[in-house]
């Protein structure tokens, strides 16, 4: 609910709502169908899954055009895609395959299929059937019921012979209709398991919403083994499994060890403190190496190699991980990769599924104890972490064997928003000085921005951020520190003239002295928000504020103080008047980034209070009255 820089960067002012975005309504799902078969393909001795995805789309408007597409690998093949308009064959229909990009970059096997769809008439039925193979069982990981549209009817169905091992797990069936139904086909010793949903309301995008994983009803599918063709298969039936397959990925890129070793010592000359060498490994790639969040290899599973990544400049976290880790093992320290999935992701190691990690970092054992590093992280310094990592379960290499460890919570003091200011009146304004210190992911907030934009642009930008957008709010001499170093804080110092924030009437000065008034809009609408809200990162905001009294001046009233605790945040405000002055303190503390829907209630009770906090100004009255 804090607005990032990168909004004031595009000139984007935006009230702090926890929005929805409603659900399109144009195209109703009337019948889709999921169908898994299992299967034993002699040919190239594996297990293969076929799959067939029909899905039959009703337009509820006229001339209503949708985009059809569905992603595939190098594990995954597309055989066929039939489309039909009102039972015809479109003439135009040519559905398109493409690598799928980032940023028009184009490095992944993340590939796709796709092709506009036209219901001209209200009524008009599309008939749209994709044919795969998924040549590894393990990269069939999930099946969800719900789609972007609403859904009348929709059966998953699974045929899966006596000999394939599979689980299925049923993930957030509450409140939905969905029924189970299991029949034995005897021809072919398999059960047929049949999941019928009806009436499935549309994804209801909302901003800082949970992952799907976390709402929308789905099947975990969890190939464990399997006895066909007078073979054994093994897959992931335990979290051992997961980490034999991962590591024997890992095992398999080949590091140029002296490209690394020359360039690691090229890094670290002159230095002799082993946390100064470790800090120069580890910001040279945050620094150097551009992130790119694409899939290589595996589809997206298999780590580039580190040299590879070093030359290009370029590379997901897979491929910054092993850099990371490559640079550290050559100067001597014990660096290992970790695979973990981030809070996007509901599950954790105790379910053995690709599904359960998302992204892979670098953890370093220095002295007995572990400090993870995430170059994709690219202003937060050793031993900070961010809110999507923190508390996350990660496997660790330990040779041929694994670790399970969790990521360190941190505190709101990790990310600290520090600003002082010192004020006199003059006229109907407010002139002075400010000074701001940023720390952990508000800097990380800060400088991401600052990093989307032009050099020559990047003072302007500030000013919109620190002025909120506000004409009357005019910065002189803004001073911002060096974004250089990671481990020193961001601090910006500028002469402010803050026009019109002063009112006065018979003698009397009213004062607002909180211009930005963080969370004012923050209120959370009831009757439109679904989901709970999660906070981008623990929030801990500091505000002093003194004004110098005019002369001969008195504080004549303040607004009461504002004291807001629970186990969740805290708001405090606070005026203290002392001999010449007022000083204004502001404390805003979020401890605890999930915020249920259970608590919206309290939350807007307690925003409502810290609102007309805000609203009441303080009243100066001459010292003879």
């Amino acid at each position: 609910m804090i607005k990032p820089l990168l909004l004031y960067c595009a000139l984007l002012f935006v009230d702090l709502q926890a929005f929805a975005i409603p659900a399109d309504s144009s195209v109703t799902i009337t019948s889709a169908k999921n169908n898994y078969q299992f299967i034993y393909n002699a040919k190239l001795a594996r297990i293969e899954v076929k799959y067939l995805l029909n899905t039959v789309y009703t337009s509820n408007n006229y001339l209503v055009s949708l985009p059809v597409s569905e992603n595939y690998n190098d594990q995954v093949t597309i055989n066929d895609v039939e489309c039909k308009v009102d039972n015809h064959t479109p003439k135009d229909f040519q559905p398109k395959y493409s690598y799928y990009s980032v940023n028009d970059v184009f490095y992944s096997d993340e590939r796709i299929c796709y092709f506009p769809l036209l219901l001209q008439k209200k009524g008009s039925t599309a008939n749209v059937t994709f044919t795969e193979t998924i040549a590894d069982p393990r990269y069939l990981t999930s099946a969800y019921f719900s789609d972007s549209y609403a859904v009348k009817k929709r059966d998953v169905i699974f045929k899966i012979p006596r000999w394939m091992n599979v689980e299925l797990k049923e993930m957030n069936f509450n409140g939905y209709n969905i029924t189970e139904t299991t029949t034995y086909n005897k021809g072919d010793d398999a059960d047929i398991i049949t999941y019928t949903a009806v009436n499935l309301p549309a994804f209801k995008t909302e901003e800082n919403s949970p992952g799907p994983t976390y709402i929308y009803p789905h099947i975990l599918i969890l190939s464990k083994s399997a006895k066909a063709g007078g073979r054994d298969f093994r897959y992931l039936g335990t979290v051992e499994d997961m980490y034999t397959w991962c590591h024997g990925l890992t095992k398999e890129v080949i590091n140029d060890k002296a490209v690394l070793s020359a360039k690691a010592k090229e890094l670290t000359a002159g230095l002799t403190a082993d946390m100064d060498k470790i800090k120069a490994l580890f910001y040279y790639v945050q620094d150097n190496v551009r992130y790119i969040a694409f899939e290589d290899g595996m589809a997206g599973f298999k780590p580039e190699k580190a040299d590879e990544v070093l030359r290009k400049k370029y590379g997901d976290c897979k491929g910054m991980a092993n850099l990371t880790k490559e640079l550290l093992t050559a100067s001597g320290y014990d660096a290992r990769l970790c695979w973990l999935g981030t809070d996007h992701i509901a599950y954790n190691y105790q379910t053995p599924s690709l599904a359960v990690d998302n992204h892979m970092i670098c953890a370093l054992n220095f002295k007995g104890k572990f400090i993870y590093l995430d170059a994709t992280e690219t202003y937060l310094g050793l031993n900070e972490y961010a809110e999507r990592i923190q508390g996350r379960e990660v496997m660790m290499e330990d040779g041929e064997h694994f670790v399970l460890n969790k990521i360190p919570y941190a505190l709101p003091a990790q990310n600290y928003d520090f600003e002082t200011s010192r004020l006199t009146i003059n006229g109907t304004s407010l002139d002075g000085s400010v000074k701001h210190l940023w720390k952990g992911e508000e800097k990380e907030s800060v400088l991401s921005g600052l990093s989307n934009i032009k050099k020559e642009k990047a003072d302007e930008a500030m000013n919109h951020y620190l002025s909120n957008n506000n004409n009357d709010y005019a910065i002189k001499e803004l001073n911002l520190s060096s974004t250089d170093n990671v481990d020193k804080d961001l601090t910006a110092a500028y002469k402010l003239e803050y026009k019109n924030a002063v009112s006065s009437f018979s003698k009397a000065y009213y004062v607002d002295l909180d211009f930005k008034k963080e969370f004012l809009n923050s209120a959370i609408k009831t009757d439109e928000r679904k989901h709970d809200y999660w906070f981008e990162y623990k929030t801990n905001l500091y505000k002093e504020t003194e004004l110098t009294l005019p002369a001969k001046y008195k504080v004549s009233s303040v607004p009461a103080p504002l004291n807001i605790v629970n186990p969740d945040y805290e708001f405090h405000i606070t005026y203290d008047s002392q001999p010449g002055k007022i000083i204004y303190k502001k404390n805003l503390l979020i401890k605890n980034t999930h915020l249920t829907v259970s608590k919206f209630a309290q939350w807007n009770r307690d925003i409502e209070q810290l609102a007309k906090t805000y609203n009441e100004n303080i009243t100066l009255k001459p010292i003879s009255e």
